[in-house]
């Protein structure tokens, strides 16, 4: 016995048309980097003077204000719409300067200097210079966190030879992380 289902007309053209309107909104839609670039520009509205801005993905690196400070504003997508997220330059910044971070960094570069010298070495956060920056590998098209330390070798006679540690970090899995131990360089001059 076969039943017969008898839907009413009305019914399936109103089904009809709201399948056909979702398609036309779906399809409509501005592509994801239009979306990003709009985001990036209701961003930088709100920012005062700006000298430059270059997105990179969903990244936009940014100088503004009259101290051409360098912003590099990453967006995501929340709820279905391009939002700003976090300054990743700010976001490095807090990391260099985390004293964790920085024992890390001292350990490593013992390390290193220790496999030179083959002895232990460890060096002390307050007798040592960090300093930081983020520059835009062209090749890979990708943020590198670097972060330099001036230090002394140990003392051989009455030769002290000065150095410098470099170690790269890279934005991965929400945080800053280290590429792991850096490259030792020898200082010439004073």
């Amino acid at each position: 016995m076969a039943f017969k289902h008898n839907l009413p007309i009305p019914v399936v053209a109103l089904v009809l048309i709201v399948a056909a309107l979702a398609a036309v909104a779906i399809f409509l839609q501005a592509p994801e980097e239009d979306q990003i670039r709009q985001a990036v520009d209701r961003y930088v509205a709100t920012l005062g003077p700006v000298q430059q801005v270059q997105i990179h993905g969903t990244v936009a690196d940014i100088i503004a204000g009259e101290k051409h400070t360098l912003i590099l504003a990453e967006f995501e997508k929340r709820d279905g719409t391009w939002t700003f997220a976090r300054n990743l330059a700010e976001e490095f910044s807090k990391a260099m300067k985390d004293p964790e971070v920085q024992k890390g960094i001292l350990v490593r570069l013992g390390e290193k200097v220790g496999q030179r010298f083959q002895t232990s070495v460890a060096y002390k956060q307050e007798a040592l210079d960090f300093r930081y920056e983020i520059t835009r590998d062209p090749a890979l098209d990708k943020l590198i966190g670097k972060c330099s330390v001036n230090f002394a070798y140990p003392k051989v006679g009455d030769q002290q030879r000065r150095g410098q540690y470099l170690e790269n970090f890279e934005w991965k899995d929400g945080r800053w992380q280290s590429w792991g131990p850096g490259a030792l360089f020898d200082k010439i001059g004073p």
